[in-house]
């Protein structure tokens, strides 16, 4: 029997990305049955990501040569630089590459450095959306039949929930526009805010802004903005909210918005969808490809072309029946079972050639 390591040293206590990922593939992924196929995971509590990425590159090869690994699948973008083991790596998006602004400068460093030769030496890639495999054929010239694109899935436990116990215990308001992620530059918080301030100027909304996920990097434009447009009690920041509590979030609001300037796949406006509210996202990037019809798109970088969709979905009932309908059918086509039975067949792929 093959075995297989799949790397979750990154998997805590507040995952968002791909720690998410790496979590719901590994319990997916042991709850098929293989006669072929043996997987465990690399796992740790230390939160360090220094030690872990000295761990990664110096430690863990070795250890996996103990186990007698076949296969090392590492779920986040690289494979250290003198990296041996016949493995597959998890590609999420090349934003280090094509928005190093938004990024923290040492994620850039260590990515920048290690893509190349993590592309070259991977037997198989997997990607997240067709916008990542091609913006890997686009900077690397990688042959796509390497590459395999693999959608993530949602949590079923993501549908219209209203528990108002759970909404007291964060204080919601009344009424409230929601945007959920971590918060970093790359998720256009500083233009959603200059979008909000506007329409509440213009007396178009009496809503409030709920901000949802804990502080990443380069966010302090965003605090700028708060402070300048006088907007401190407008809006709620709630901090990081696990997953049991977030469907009651989702099904309060009565817009979700994501305007990012690129997402690789983005998976909170599908558990959005799946709660029933209507979506607003940004036509750049994978979004448009992830959401399909099932939302309005913006210009991320229009402030008021996200101001015109936020007031088109709080004003227009039947525009929001119609996203809300479109929203509960294509949502059922992301499962992490389907995630996790691709990533085997890959793994399959591998060992019979």
């Amino acid at each position: 029997m093959k075995k297989v390591f799949l790397n979750g040293l990154q998997i805590g206590r507040e995952n968002t990305g791909v720690q998410y990922y790496a979590e719901y593939l590994y319990a997916e992924l042991k709850k098929l049955k293989s006669n072929t196929i043996h997987i465990e995971i690399s796992s740790s509590n230390n939160r360090n990501s220094l030690k872990r990425i000295l761990y990664e590159n110096f430690c863990l090869e070795s250890y996996l040569k103990r186990k007698e690994c076949d296969l090392y699948h590492t779920p986040n973008y690289v494979l250290p630089r003198f990296w041996k083991l016949p493995s597959i790596v998890t590609i999420h998006d090349l934003i280090t590459l094509d928005y190093p602004d938004l990024c923290k400068n040492q994620s850039v460093v260590y990515f920048n450095l290690l893509m190349r030769s993590t592309l070259k030496k991977a037997k198989k890639i997997i990607t997240v959306s067709n916008t990542v495999k091609l913006d890997i054929i686009r900077h690397f010239g990688v042959n796509e039949e390497k590459i395999k694109v693999i959608h993530l899935g949602i949590d079923p436990i993501f549908k219209k929930t209203e528990n108002s116990d759970i909404a007291s215990k964060y204080k919601l308001p009344e009424k409230y526009i929601l945007f959920v992620g971590t918060i970093e530059g790359k998720k256009n918080l500083t233009r959603l805010l200059q979008a909000y301030k506007k329409l509440l100027q213009q007396d178009k909304i009496t809503h409030k802004l709920v901000i949802v996920g804990k502080l990443g990097w380069k966010y302090k434009s965003m605090y700028q903005v708060i402070k300048e447009f006088d907007l401190e009690q407008q809006i709620l920041f709630t901090g990081y909210v696990p997953k049991e509590d977030l469907p009651v979030l989702y099904s309060f609001a009565d817009v979700f918005v994501f305007p990012s300037i690129y997402e690789g796949f983005g998976i909170p406006p599908l558990e959005a969808m799946a709660c029933e509210v209507p979506v607003l996202v940004s036509r750049e990037g994978a979004s448009p490809e992830i959401c399909g019809s099932a939302c309005i798109k913006v210009d991320p970088y229009n402030i008021d072309d996200i101001a015109n969709g936020i007031e088109i979905l709080i004003h227009d009932e039947e525009l929001r029946k119609k996203n809300i309908a479109l929203s509960k059918e294509w949502v059922k086509q992301y499962s992490w079972e389907k995630t996790a039975k691709e990533t085997i067949k890959v793994y399959e792929e591998v060992f019979n050639k």
